[in-house]
């Protein structure tokens, strides 16, 4: 085995480079979808509960009046 020979053999060529980028991104993107996901319902959670305090503290003020 030449020189050249064995120097390619441990080189990645251009589409192995790529298809191993591409599977990393897309598991990057999966998982960023994911928390994304999660962030979206532990908002729509928060804002149940703002409204639920909100008119806690209306009934609070209207029965001090």
């Amino acid at each position: 085995m030449s020189q050249k020979d064995s120097a390619m053999l441990f080189k990645p060529d251009t589409e192995q480079v790529l298809v191993r980028g591409l599977n990393a991104m897309t598991k990057a993107c999966d998982a960023l979808t994911k928390q994304n996901e999660t962030l979206n319902h532990d908002i729509e959670k928060m804002k149940n509960k703002i409204a639920r305090l909100q008119e806690r503290i209306l009934t609070n003020d209207s029965e001090k009046e």
